[in-house]
């Protein structure tokens, strides 16, 4: 399983192609009502570590990215809050209506990935 590694307190936006049960592209992202990110240290805890939501943090994509979601983490968002080494759990929900929710699978470099891990940068 991979995981997304940000070096502590960078910049890091990554693109997600979001794919149904049948692995086909879901074009209708603009419609949801809510896309949540989520960062958490288990994933039981109430409170996450780090939230992006659409608006902030989150674009859903068009034209040639349609079925796209960027996810853009900023230096305060992967600087103090988050501990180095640590693998760190990581979720993405897509709600469409109140009866209409799904927790996406996040892949990276088309591996499926659970875990969010800081890395220290070499020049500080």
């Amino acid at each position: 399983m991979k995981s997304w590694d940000v070096k502590k307190g960078n910049k890091s936006v990554r693109d997600i192609l979001i794919k149904d049960k049948n692995g086909v592209a879901v074009t209708n992202l603009a419609e949801a009502t809510e896309i949540k990110f989520q960062i958490k240290e288990n994933k039981t805890d109430a409170a996450a570590k780090v939230e992006k939501t659409e608006g902030d943090g989150i674009t859903v994509l068009t034209g040639d990215d349609l079925g796209k979601l960027r996810i853009t983490l900023l230096p305060v968002d992967t600087g103090m809050t988050l501990s180095i080494g640590v693998f760190y759990f990581m979720g993405l929900q897509i709600k469409w209506s109140a009866t209409d929710i799904y927790e996406v699978k996040i892949t990276i470099n088309d591996l499926e990935a659970e875990f969010f891990k800081i890395v220290q940068d070499i020049v500080r």
